[in-house]
């Protein structure tokens, strides 16, 4: 049995998905790793230093992403809002990081900031991706009769 290829806006929604379930399992490795502490900041896969609040902000998105996949509308709505977001989390995390890591309620270190950047990025991508696939699959090709 050969795969079906994805495609369109299909495609972009299966990343989506694959995001969110990359997150989810960032949001649990900091929650499980700070023994579900609220205060403190926990190694998760080697490289993140994350709060119990960015564990949880990171665990939420991820469920979102999920959800927000299952429909074309939502799909681009959420890649939207990701990439404005996660700007937003990169630019203020870096500016307030370098003054002190933990002045953020998320108490966000490098890694963390272009984590942010990185998600603004897919979001960008996500949103390019879905906007420019066409509504519609293929239309049939119409039979032309040459003939009398």
């Amino acid at each position: 049995m050969m795969a079906t290829r994805t495609r369109g806006a299909a495609a972009w929604q299966v990343v989506l998905v694959a995001q969110g379930l990359v997150l989810v399992v960032l949001g649990l490795a900091g929650l499980v790793s700070g023994g579900w502490q609220t205060s403190g900041d926990y190694p998760a896969l080697w490289i993140f230093q994350f709060n119990a609040a960015h564990s949880s902000l990171l665990l939420g998105w991820g469920v979102l992403a999920v959800v927000a996949s299952w429909w074309r509308w939502s799909t681009a709505a959420f890649a939207a809002a990701q990439m404005v977001g996660g700007i937003l989390l990169f630019l203020y995390g870096t500016a307030e990081s370098t003054v002190g890591e933990s002045r953020t309620v998320l108490s966000l270190d490098p890694a963390e900031n272009f984590l942010h950047a990185g998600l603004a990025v897919l979001g960008f991508l996500i949103l390019c991706g879905v906007a420019s696939a066409p509504a519609r699959g293929p239309r049939p090709r119409r039979a032309v009769h040459h003939g009398h």
